[in-house]
């Protein structure tokens, strides 16, 4: 099993490799033994991921270089109004975010994701319980 693990991380790694050096995601399968550009496309973006190659820094500064200059070259007629300029820097904006890892969360939220403390809310109930109680017997004893 370690073997099979070791060997897909070789293979992902020559994957990243390839298409660093300007390889389409075919010829890129082809150069690691995968049947198609699928698999090496999904090989790479794993890698991308796990940020488990070397490759990997070298080719996100790549096409983050490569995506700044197509925003440069859209900004104007975007911010002119141009919808279809506007839809294209959206959509760069969002594959710089997902070479950045920003469009995944760093940690698990843990609890109810709420600021406050849990203590703080069942101490407001159990107020909010007395006082409710004091209402009704206060109530109840106003009554003939």
């Amino acid at each position: 099993m370690a073997t099979s693990r070791a060997v897909a991380a070789v293979k992902r790694a020559a994957v990243v490799e390839a298409v660093a050096e300007g390889a389409t995601y075919e010829q890129a399968a082809k150069r690691a033994g995968y049947a198609s550009r699928s698999g090496a496309y999904k090989a790479f973006w794993k890698a991308v991921d796990r940020r488990e190659a070397d490759a990997v820094d070298q080719h996100r500064t790549l096409e983050l270089l490569r995506l700044d200059a197509l925003q440069v070259g859209l900004w104007d007629r975007a911010v002119g109004g141009d919808v279809k300029a506007v839809n294209a820097v959206l959509r760069i904006i969002e594959q710089r975010s997902r070479l950045l890892g920003l469009d995944k969360p760093d940690t698990t939220p843990v609890g109810s994701g709420s600021v406050v403390d849990p203590a703080y809310w069942e101490a407001l109930k159990e107020t909010q319980r007395a006082d409710m109680a004091k209402d009704q017997g206060a109530e109840s004893r106003s009554k003939p």
